[in-house]
């Protein structure tokens, strides 16, 4: 593994990354602090954004599971198999 940008390895940065860790550098340890603190809200915000949104999914995708699956044993509850073994025991082969 090659080492990454870093304010140990200013080299490796390019100067948008170089700027960034100077202003950073600057900055009192609790002003860091708090922007970390406030930076992980916002990345733990999104997730919880993500895992509510994905359970809606799961929850809509339940619902139309079980929609699908009443409304197909309503069809063949209604005559579906009675008419495929007619249309069987035919042969199939009936003239119009």
């Amino acid at each position: 593994m090659k080492p990454l940008c870093s304010p140990k390895n200013l080299d490796l940065c390019d100067a948008d990354k170089k700027a960034q860790i100077e202003q950073y550098m600057k900055m009192s340890t609790a002003d860091l602090e708090a922007e970390i603190e406030k930076k992980e809200k916002e990345s733990k915000e999104a997730e919880e954004h993500f895992d509510a949104e994905v359970q809606k999914l799961q929850e809509r995708y339940e619902q139309l599971e079980k929609e699908k699956t009443e409304k197909q044993a309503a069809v063949k509850a209604s005559g579906l198999s009675l008419m495929k073994a007619v249309k069987a025991s035919k042969g199939g082969s009936e003239e119009l």
